[in-house]
């Protein structure tokens, strides 16, 4: 049981990877038969993936055409990202500061395995480290529903972030920043905290809407303990 649970797992994620990095694109249908035959799973298997993958929102069921890889508007994602900033900015209001040695020290090496990854442009781990990253900050907080929140909204919006990944100024400059908010937590520097835990994630929008030739929208907050305004018209420029 517990085998078939993990090769489960295994299909998941090796199915996640393949929308995450764009080798499934959106609205592109996925057909079992060569998917049995790519990934030498079962229809059983490859069904019960579908599934996962459709709760995490990655996938969506349409009538006569049957699972596609779920395609979002330039404005979904914008909305996606806006409400992440809420919750982040939340969750990072919630951390005691200056963090536990143990969470210190699982970041530490989190942070570890994610500079290697980008010394050897390894994108997979990268992604994978981001969001192991970012998953631990999000859990300091000690709120599970918050957390979940943010978790969800970080997995709905994977593939926009990767293109951030897949960029090798992004690369540094995520890593750069991923140190500061260590020192931050190190420090309890709340403040520059809720600031990078925020401001980080608007550069991987800006580069998927300017792949889209959307408007470019960044927001830097320098009062934090005022909301992002509701409406994005007010604060979009162009790319």
């Amino acid at each position: 049981m517990a085998k078939s649970q993990h090769e489960q797992d295994v299909l998941v994620n090796q199915l996640k990877q393949e929308i995450i990095f764009g080798r499934l694109r959106p609205r592109e249908r996925l057909v079992e038969d060569e998917l049995t035959g790519k990934f030498g799973a079962s229809r059983h298997q490859i069904r019960g993936a579908f599934a996962e993958l459709e709760k995490l929102g990655l996938v969506v069921r349409r009538h006569n055409k049957g699972v596609v890889v779920r395609e979002y508007s330039v404005e979904e994602v914008e909305h996606f990202f806006e409400v992440g900033a809420l919750l982040q900015a939340e969750a990072a209001r919630r951390i005691p500061l200056p963090l536990d040695g143990e969470t210190m020290k699982r970041l530490e090496q989190i942070h570890g395995r994610f500079c290697a990854a980008v010394d050897r442009l390894d994108f997979e781990v990268v992604s994978e480290t981001t969001i192991a990253f970012h998953r631990a900050i999000a859990e300091a907080s000690n709120n599970k529903c918050l957390s979940d929140l943010i978790q969800q909204i970080w997995t709905a919006t994977l593939a926009v972030r990767c293109y951030a990944m897949a960029i090798p100024e992004q690369m540094v400059r995520i890593r750069h920043e991923h140190s500061q908010i260590l020192e931050a937590l190190r420090t309890g520097n709340r403040r520059e905290l809720i600031r990078l835990c925020v401001d980080h994630s608007w550069p991987a929008l800006d580069a998927y809407k300017r792949l889209h030739g959307a408007w470019a929208a960044r927001v830097s907050y320098t009062d934090h303990d005022t909301a992002p305004e509701h409406s994005t018209k007010t604060r979009r420029k162009r790319a």
